[in-house]
């Protein structure tokens, strides 16, 4: 296992996913600003993450067959500065433009990263999933801190402050003398032992039903991260402590996803997804019901509960399509991404129609469903 380049990895990722994450503060100064709708919030978040997840199984494909190295920092630098140009846009319109472009480079970014990491792990590949999906969850965790710094603190044209860290890093990783943005290695991968399965068919209904798992959970995790801000504002919260409790959120979902990916190695993936999505209902449930030092607490543990599987998902998928690791990342990541910004928009058109509160319900119950199809996936031997 490559430490160094793994923790590198996970640095950049953790800033790419911040990049994006001050994007449910930014919408709350927006949504005043423009005057938006639920709904055109929501779209907002859809266009960021459809853009980011169309493409990625294409990217995913591409890095499978070519030196793509060049996408990791091209990723970090492209989607920081998109996303850094959006306190600038002075319409609703630009704003949509521009959070397609930084979709661009969340997609070229991702499915190369966790290829790299993938076969910088050796035999640890839960762990080492782990580890890169624990460095987007702490991004997605402090970029609504990074938010309400800049944008709270100092105004919409701040934005532009998420520049200089990801200018430090693409440079850091440019010159370290590591091979992990070079091809080498990913061209030996049909002789990479237990990678090569031989002719062996696509196990499709597993396949299926692991996608499936990630639309439903992308669906509720995006829709919460989009409107928890806004749902704290209508109970009477500043908006500034509840980018503080959306952080937290994301911050147990990072600490549990650590885990998940460290346990699913030892008692296996299927497991670890079921009693992630199993749990998330009953954590919310209080958490809704709660004030105080509780929701606090109930907001840590309802993230953790939900983002469990989160890299458990990944890894399960690309040994589903161990001769097609950039493919099995871009189409898992792409999930997660893609149908987590129709939902959230989907979910912002019925919050319209039946208020903000009572959707919140819904969605804190649909991912049981993805518990149970947990039954139908057969795990490929590790």
């Amino acid at each position: 296992m490559k430490i160094i380049a793994i923790l590198l990895i996970f640095l950049a990722h953790i800033w790419v996913d911040a990049s994006q994450g001050i994007l449910p503060v930014v919408l709350v100064e927006l949504k005043e600003l423009f005057s938006l709708t639920y709904f055109q919030a929501g779209l907002a978040m859809m266009v960021l993450n459809i853009t980011s997840s169309v493409i990625q199984p294409l990217f995913g494909y591409i890095s499978d067959r070519f030196r793509t190295g060049w996408f990791i920092p091209a990723g970090i630098l492209w989607t920081a500065l998109s996303m850094g140009l959006l306190g600038w846009a002075p319409s609703y319109q630009l704003c949509l433009i521009l959070l397609g472009f930084a979709g661009l480079g969340t997609a070229a970014f991702h499915p190369r990263a966790m290829m790299a990491v993938f076969l910088l792990s050796g035999s640890r590949r839960g762990f080492g999933a782990a580890v890169f999906s624990t460095g987007g969850n702490l991004g997605f965790a402090i970029g609504p801190m990074v938010g309400g710094l800049l944008v709270l603190g100092l105004g919409l044209h701040a934005t532009l402050g998420l520049l200089p860290p990801a200018m430090l890093l693409v440079l850091i990783i440019l010159i370290y003398p590591g091979d992990f943005l070079k091809q080498e290695g990913f061209d030996r991968i049909e002789s990479h032992g237990a990678l090569n399965q031989g002719d062996h068919p696509i196990p499709w209904l597993s396949l299926i039903c692991v996608c499936l798992i990630v639309t439903l959970r992308a669906w509720v995790f995006m829709t919460f991260l989009t409107y928890l801000p806004m749902f704290f504002q209508s109970q009477g919260i500043d908006p500034k402590m509840g980018s503080m409790i959306l952080a937290i959120f994301l911050m147990g979902g990072a600490a549990s996803g650590l885990y998940g990916g460290y346990l699913s190695d030892r008692i296996g993936r299927r497991g670890v997804i079921a009693a992630s999505l199993f749990l998330f209902p009953l954590f919310m449930t209080f958490m809704l019901l709660s004030n105080g030092v509780w929701l606090w607490l109930l907001a840590a543990a309802s993230g953790a509960a939900l983002l469990a599987s989160f890299s458990v998902t990944v890894v399960l998928a690309q040994e589903l399509l161990p001769r097609h690791l950039g493919l099995a990342s871009g189409l898992v990541l792409g999930l997660a991404f893609g149908t987590g910004g129709v939902g959230t928009a989907l979910s912002g058109y019925i919050a319209d129609m039946i208020g903000l509160y009572q959707t919140l319900w819904f969605l804190t119950f649909v991912p049981i469903l993805g518990a149970l199809l947990t039954v139908l996936i057969k795990e490929s031997e590790r």
